[in-house]
């Protein structure tokens, strides 16, 4: 990344991380609005149409670029610690995918915390990752996830497994949170320079959405499940960020599991950097070799 990119980025972090440490904290609602907001304003690629369509009872914004009808299937679960995050805020993200990849992209809108902790959220992406492949029968699938969204799109592959349904093609993680338990390695070697959260963020939205269940069940925590049938699998990472020991161990534990795995390691860059394509140039050559693993 740029060093005036990145520097501009960090400065940002830094003041608001100051601001909270000063409290002003805003609530997860608050967040969620804010977020829509900026990501309203995110371009998509020329030719790109963006519809509301319903699967499995979710509402999902549907991704197109010039009517791809006889491409592959991208579901791209959102990320925002659960408690935020919407097809406005991953849309141009999305949009690069399926203008590189010849895909349609889905975005479920499941339902977030505080108001819906576990299981409200992993059922909606079920339900509506099911619904899709049942609608689209013919089709390649691609299950995507970024951050929290991560988790839930891992957490639908062992759940779709255990049901014995149709799993994913691949799978890419995007910076994903794959362990919520308090003492992840995450958490107690935290790396928080580059975001805009910290360690106490990762036990707050943690909480937020395990309510009363135990923080190391493997349907909440991925990296500590049975991974066997994992379907082949590209872990995007930056080495300075959040969540960095999340990546390295669940790509380790897919190795051990015999899955095929990637896992790609990138130097000064935030979390979930793939977001902004119009911003962050690595952002947009990241989304292209995601695009490239699942074309291959």
């Amino acid at each position: 990344m740029g060093k005036v990119h990145y520097q501009v980025v960090m400065t940002y972090y830094k003041l608001l991380r100051k601001l909270r440490s000063a409290g002003v904290q805003p609530t997860p609602q608050q967040l969620r609005s804010a977020a829509d907001r900026l990501g309203g304003l995110y371009p998509m690629p020329m030719g790109t149409s963006l519809d509301k369509v319903e699967l499995g009872g979710v509402s999902c914004g549907k991704i197109d670029y010039r009517n791809q009808d006889r491409g592959g299937l991208i579901m791209f679960i959102h990320g925002g610690g659960f408690a935020f995050g919407s097809t406005n805020t991953h849309r141009a993200a999305v949009a690069r995918l399926c203008k590189s990849s010849g895909c349609i992209g889905f975005i479920p809108e499941y339902r977030l915390t505080p108001e819906h902790p576990y299981p409200d959220p992993l059922n909606d992406c079920v339900a509506s990752y099911n619904a899709m492949v049942q609608r689209y029968p013919d089709r390649k699938v691609f299950l995507f996830g970024d951050s929290a969204g991560g988790n839930l799109a891992a957490e639908t592959v062992l759940t779709v497994l255990k049901e014995g349904g149709r799993v994913p093609d691949k799978v890419v993680l995007m910076s994903p949170w794959l362990d919520l338990s308090p003492d992840s390695e995450s958490v107690l070697k935290n790396r928080d320079e580059d975001s805009l959260f910290d360690k106490n963020d990762l036990i707050h939205y943690s909480r937020l959405y395990l309510g009363d269940t135990n923080p190391y069940d493997e349907n909440l925590s991925p990296l500590k499940a049975d991974l066997t049938s994992f379907p082949e699998t590209l872990i995007q990472v930056a080495e300075n960020e959040l969540l960095y020991y999340d990546s390295v161990q669940f790509a380790e534990r897919l190795e051990q599991a015999g899955a095929k795995v990637e896992l790609k390691v990138e130097s000064n860059l935030f979390h979930s950097w793939q977001l902004f394509p119009d911003f962050v140039p690595e952002a947009k050559k990241s989304l292209d070799e995601a695009a490239e693993f699942i074309r291959s």
